[in-house]
């Protein structure tokens, strides 16, 4: 099933108030539902295969149905839609960021610090002064418990931007093609080592 964004906002809004109603007449909620499960959930087929406790926690909380709709909304740009992507394709962890629809768009004309939803991830972009369409792209780990892992940072268009392991916590490169970027999304996968 497919749902466009209006569509998924005029329904969260609706199992907000159903929660609300909820809470006021006194009914208890469920404990929520772990970022691992909402992660499997948003995957393409993740809700044909859930159990029917989660699906009816997704239907009656608007905290978890938020965070799913929202990873929904990143895997839908970044999965492709005719088949599941390679094994070695998946990953043990994941977070996104928007670019605020109050941004300017067009070519990068100044530096933007972007945070991930989840705060453990913030990415820079730094413009070249002399060149346009050139410039530095800096992905820090806010997380102290991140070391090791390989990252890949993805823009809405699925292209990876910047890849590799951070040191010190930093991952940084020179970008070419940094005005052709698409941030209204991007996606941090951490890939096992």
């Amino acid at each position: 099933m497919i749902i466009d964004n209006d569509n998924l906002d005029r329904a969260l809004e609706t199992w907000q108030r159903s929660r609300s109603l909820r809470a006021a007449n006194g009914i208890p909620g469920d404990s929520h539902l772990t970022e691992a499960d909402l992660v499997r959930l948003a995957r393409n087929g993740g809700l044909a295969g859930a159990a029917a406790p989660e699906l009816r926690h997704l239907d009656e909380c608007p905290l978890c149905f938020s965070e799913w709709s929202a990873w929904r909304r990143a895997f839908a740009i970044s999965e492709p839609q005719s088949a599941d992507p390679p094994e070695e394709e998946f990953a043990t962890d994941y977070a996104y960021g928007f670019l605020e629809a109050a941004a300017d768009t067009g070519p990068l004309l100044r530096p933007r610090v972007l945070e991930s939803r989840c705060g453990n991830f913030r990415l820079e972009l730094l413009p070249s002064r002399e060149e346009e369409g050139i410039g530095m792209v800096i992905l820090s780990c806010l997380d102290p418990q991140r070391g090791d892992e390989e990252l890949c940072v993805r823009d809405r268009k699925g292209r990876r931007f910047l890849c590799g392991t951070p040191e010190n916590g930093r991952l940084a490169r020179l970008c070419r093609d940094l005005g052709e970027l698409d941030l209204s999304i991007w996606t941090v996968i951490k890939k096992d080592s």
